[in-house]
Parts: structure tokens; sequence; C-alpha cells
């Protein structure tokens, strides 16, 4: 493969991801890594690339070692960069390592890397700046998981005040902010804080993407679980039929995703006294994220004592 096919190549990935067609994305990322394997910094790029795809797909471990490996290229030449490259690819690729290593459980180690992102952007960038704010947002989600709540809610509000700063209160880009938050307040079982919260999230990307963008179901299935947790099965009980329907269609019927709509959806059902349809739904739940995580993830865990809990009823 010459240089130019090499860098075609990638371009022709990089859209079939754009697409989401992450599958191939994978099989046509793998001879660019191939020609760059004596390119660190580029290497390092297409390995992120590489791990973008797996990540979509749940692929967390194959993640984690690629993400390690990029990190393990670009560290020794970090000081050698222009403050461009830098300020680009040192970003990302913690990020990505960080973000790996979350999503299979590994919190503590999960934090440096994400701390080390929000470093990276702030060198780059200055301290108010909206890739600084993306990367606090990413270690609030962490910690949401790692049950450091006020710490989450620190950066979480730092985010929001920065994006709110450079595009306004309304703004779509808030709306991330607003749905983590909501996220988090949902995880600390404060749903009465958090309901509104997670409204808005889902009103501001209804307004700007329509109620069937994918960013906008997400929404709406996070504000369902709040209103969950305030008993209000009747309002959250259609969205997720809603969001499952196209979360099936988009990603496929064995995705996280769905199953995390699978979850909400058969405890909501369970509370509704719809015993039998929750069984058979939390079942499937639990079936997809043993297939995805190993037994003692948090995921696993979280999905099978609902099981329990709903079968024993």
């Amino acid at each position: 493969m010459t240089e130019e096919q090499a860098l075609a190549a990638h371009e022709a990935a990089q859209q079939l991801q754009l697409d989401g067609r992450h599958t191939e994305a994978l099989e046509a990322l793998q001879p660019v890594i191939d020609h760059f394997a004596n390119d660190p910094l580029d290497l390092a790029n297409v390995l992120c690339d590489h791990a973008d795809s797996l990540l979509e797909l749940c692929r967390y471990t194959e993640a984690e070692t690629e993400t390690a490996r990029a990190v393990a290229l670009i560290e020794p030449l970090l000081d050698q960069l222009d403050p461009e490259t830098r300020g680009l690819l040192a970003i990302r690729a913690y990020n990505l390592h960080g973000r790996s290593l979350r999503e299979l459980g590994r919190y503590p180690e999960a934090a440096q890397p994400l701390l080390t992102a929000i470093t990276e952007a702030e060198r780059a960038n200055g301290p108010t700046h909206h890739s600084v704010a993306s990367q606090l947002n990413n270690y609030g989600v962490l910690c949401k998981y790692w049950g450091r709540f006020d710490e989450g809610e620190k950066v979480y509000r730092r985010a929001l005040a920065i994006l709110k700063e450079i595009y306004g209160p309304e703004a779509l880009e808030t709306a991330t902010i607003y749905h983590n938050l909501g996220g988090l307040e949902h995880t600390r079982g404060d749903y009465a804080k958090g309901e509104p919260l997670g409204r808005k999230a889902y009103e501001i990307r209804r307004a700007a993407l329509g109620e069937d963008g994918e960013h906008t179901i997400a929404d709406a299935v996070a504000w369902g679980g709040l209103l969950d947790g305030l008993d209000r099965f009747d309002e959250s009980i259609p969205i997720y039929r809603r969001a499952l329907a196209f979360q099936e269609q988009r990603f496929g019927p064995d995705h996280f995703e769905v199953a995390a709509t699978l979850n909400n959806l058969g405890m909501a059902l369970a509370n509704q006294g719809n015993i039998d349809e929750a069984r058979q739904i939390m079942a499937r739940a639990l079936a997809i994220k043993q297939s995805l995580f190993a037994e003692d993830h948090p995921e696993v865990v979280l999905t099978r004592r609902n099981f329990e809990a709903v079968t024993a009823l």
C-alpha cells in the first residue's frame, strides 16, 4: 500500500464511521494500521479511529488495548510535538483510553487518563474552551459510575458554565451536560432534583434535532429513569417502548443501549404489576449484558439483581 492509498483508505474508513458502519470501518482501518506501523504519530491517530469503532460496537477490552498502545506511542513524544498536534492527538488518546477503562468498570485506572485529557485541553486552549468542557464531562461520567457524586457534580457544573458562556443557556451544546447532571442525581437517588434536569436535556435536544433524533431518544430514556424514581410509570413506559424500537433498528438487538432500555422497561413494568412481561424483558437485558461484560461488571451485577428481584415476585 502506498502512502496515497493509505490516506485514501483512512478517509474512506472515517466515512464508514460517520455512516455508523463500524464493523466495516474496522476492516478498512486494519491495512492502514499496518501501513503506519513505523510512524508512531500516524499510527496512534489511526489506532484512536479503530478504538472509536470498537467502543461503538461495545468491544471494550479490544478498545482498551488499542488506546493503551496509542498512549504509549504518544507519551515519549509529547514535548516534541507542535502545540496543534499535541492539542488534538494527546487529548483524544487519553480520553479514549480513560473511556475504555471506564466501560470495563476499572474506575480508579480510568481517572488518570481522563484527568490528563483535561490538563492537555487546558494547556492547548485555555481553561474556558469548549474542549475543556468536553473533557470535564467525560470525567464527570466516570465520577457518577465511581460513586464520587459531589466531585462529578462539580465538574459537570464547571462544564455547563463554560458552554453557557460560549453558546448561550438553551443551546444544543448544553443538553449533554443537563442529561448527565440528571443521570448523576438518578444514581444518587435524588429524583426530584434530577427530573427537571433530564427533562430540560430532552426538550433542548427535541427542539434542535426532532423527536426521532438518536440523541433525543437517549435523553428521553434518561428522563424516563427519573420519572420512574418518582413513580410516574405511565409516562416512562411509553418512552421506553418507543426508544427500544428505535435502538433495535439503529444498533441491532444485542447492543448495550438496547439492554439498558430493556432493564428500565422491565423494572417499570414490574412496578406497574405486569410481572410476566417484566421477567421476559429482564431476562433478555441480562443475557445481552452478560454477552458484553464479565460477570462482576457493575452493569451485569445491576441487571442480575433486578432480574432476581422481578423473578421473586
